[in-house]
């Protein structure tokens, strides 16, 4: 995570934010995992109002990464002129434009529930990134294990 100088202005704005945030609402279904989940309109309108209300604004953006992948990039910005700064780097279950689509989608919602600290999923002790279940894939990128010594950039795996 890269941030300001200073995010002192931006921390006390954030704290107002998340003492008034609910969990995003679970209202989709995901056929392939037959469960629900939080998409993005849903984690937006858990704090569009309280991030306006306390001076932060949202801005996401996206590049083209290594490998096939996609980084999505997250900024929060306060009307002070402070920020923090998030990227996920996310491989694209697809190379064409439905593929890219899919992943913006998902990096800009993992990615804005995150910098904020919104609850949008179930929390399942990490069952799934930890393979119990003998479905779940480590993290990987292209087939690889991601290097753990890239501080500013995670990888996971979407289907």
């Amino acid at each position: 995570m890269n941030k300001s100088e200073s995010i002192c202005d931006l921390a006390k704005a954030l704290m107002l934010v998340q003492a008034g945030l609910t969990p995003a609402k679970r209202d989709s279904t995901n056929p392939y995992f037959n469960s629900t989940y939080a998409d993005l309109s849903s984690v937006w309108d858990s704090c569009r109002e309280l991030l306006a209300k306390n001076g932060l604004c949202v801005i996401q953006g996206n590049s083209v990464g290594a490998e096939n992948t996609l980084i999505v990039e997250t900024l929060l910005i306060h009307e002070s002129g402070q920020w923090i700064q998030s990227e996920l780097c996310l491989p694209l279950s697809k190379n064409d434009p439905q593929g890219v689509g899919s992943a913006m989608t998902y990096g800009r919602r993992y990615g804005l529930a995150a910098i904020v600290g919104i609850v949008a999923d179930a929390d399942d002790d990490g069952n799934a990134a930890s393979a119990k279940n003998g479905n779940a894939r480590p993290w990987m990128q292209n087939g690889r294990r991601v290097a753990s010594n890239q501080p500013s950039r995670s990888a996971v795996n979407i289907r």
